[in-house]
């Protein structure tokens, strides 16, 4: 299979290959196909995960039969523990599960997500049944090379705190002390994080910050997911910083999103000074199969990534790029908070629930990004200048290329789903 290796400097003898792939989420619905497919389904890009020392992937759902469903905006996911079959068929090590679904069952969903894991044999990072649990670091070690990977999300739903179970919430500051403590002990260091703007191709120029103030701190690599497409990667002082690798593998969402299908699962490289390298598999994530691209697609792809890495590097096109999704979004989401009734009850449940999206709004670090923003535009009267970069945005979430190929099938069944 076809793959791109990033290298800036000469390996340091023994390297350990750590791979993450992005978000897994099959959605109850899909259970019982993915458990008796597991490996049909990964068949293609087992090989690139045998060629690791240690396996992770993004397990963004809740692993449960209790219907404990919590009051929220937006789905609630889960998938039941015959499941780990998929984990399993990959050589599974272990799973990041600070994301904005793993306590989408509650207190219950959390506890049973961690026990079918522990059953399983397979590690956890970034949840727990206390912020405290969620926040520890996961070790692992090959040949005279330690890694310690911290996992943080967001704060949306699900999030740990005040004694709660559930995912590790996002502090920066926190994350940056962290990091200092597992340096000082002689460990190479993994932030894995959980944020950003769903089906923005484009990292905010906030989690462009936010990633290389955590590189800055001494991180040896930082990775970031949620998304649910692509986007660019950066080495920033010899630190490598994947923005998102897109979805792994998120069947049958009826979504007409062409970059929905269109993934790449990068694989870092450490040696005794850190990190030296970073590969990159790209694939299609179909509900048959994960396909690696191969030929035409194979360049096709890496000139679309080219380009999507391009603005990271460059600070006022990249702000540029921010105002037009916030022109493109964030007036409809100021209008809907501007318009919300006053809820007629604050203990009766469906009038809490009437507003749980508000929650969501001034919680969750990219919302609360979004509406920020937009209202600075607006104070300047910059809203309509910001539309400039909008056709840049709307290639990049529909890429030419794409075209006749398996995506468009994918894309047209959503369709017709919907």
């Amino acid at each position: 299979m076809n793959s791109r290796i990033i290298r800036w400097r000469r390996n340091a003898g023994n390297e350990a290959r750590v791979v993450i792939s992005g978000d897994f989420c099959p959605r109850e619905e899909n259970c019982a196909d993915v458990t008796a497919r597991a490996g049909e389904i990964t068949a293609k890009v087992k090989p690139f995960f045998d060629a690791a020392e240690f396996r992770i992937v993004q397990w963004e759902c809740a692993v449960t039969k209790q219907d404990t469903p919590i009051d929220k905006s937006g789905p609630n996911h889960r998938c039941y523990p015959e499941c780990v079959a998929f984990a399993e068929a990959l050589g599974t090590d272990a799973v990041l599960l600070a994301n904005n679904h793993i306590g989408d069952y509650g207190d219950p969903g959390v506890k049973d997500t961690l026990d079918t894991f522990r059953t399983a044999g397979i590690r956890t990072a970034g949840a727990g049944m206390t912020p405290e649990e969620a926040a520890k670091p996961l070790y692992f070690e090959t040949g005279n090379i330690e890694i310690a990977l911290l996992d943080a999300c967001e704060c949306e739903f699900g999030t740990a705190w005040n004694g709660s179970p559930g995912s590790n919430a996002m502090d920066p500051f926190r994350l940056a002390e962290q990091i200092k403590a597992e340096k000082a002990a002689g460990k190479h260091v993994i932030v894995a994080l959980h944020g950003g703007h769903e089906h923005f191709p484009f990292p905010s120029p906030r989690m462009r910050s936010l990633c290389r103030f955590l590189a800055d701190s001494g991180a040896d690599a930082v990775y970031n997911c949620h998304t649910h497409c692509i986007l660019g990667c950066e080495v920033w002082h010899g630190v490598p910083i994947v923005y998102s690798p897109g979805n792994f593998y998120f069947p049958n969402r009826p979504t007409s999103i062409p970059t929905w299908y269109l993934e790449y699962v990068p694989k870092f490289y450490f040696d005794a000074e850190g990190a030296c390298a970073l590969e990159l598999l790209p694939c299609f994530n179909l509900k048959q199969e994960i396909r690696p691209l191969e030929g035409s697609l194979f360049d096709a792809f890496f000139k679309y990534f080219d380009e999507l890495s391009a603005p990271i590097a460059d600070e006022a096109l990249l702000g540029k790029i921010f105002d037009s999704w916030c022109a493109m979004n964030g007036v409809s989401m100021l209008n809907g908070l501007f318009n919300r009734p006053k809820p007629a009850s604050l203990t009766d449940r469906e009038e809490v629930k009437k507003n749980l999206g508000l929650r969501n709004l001034f919680t969750c670090q990219a919302h609360n990004d979004l509406l920020r923003n937009t209202l600075f535009l607006m104070e300047r009267y910059a809203l309509e200048a910001a539309e400039a970069e909008i056709p840049r945005i709307r290639a990049a979430r529909d890429p030419e290329w794409l075209k006749g190929t398996a995506v468009e099938e994918a894309v047209k069944a959503a369709a017709a789903a919907q």
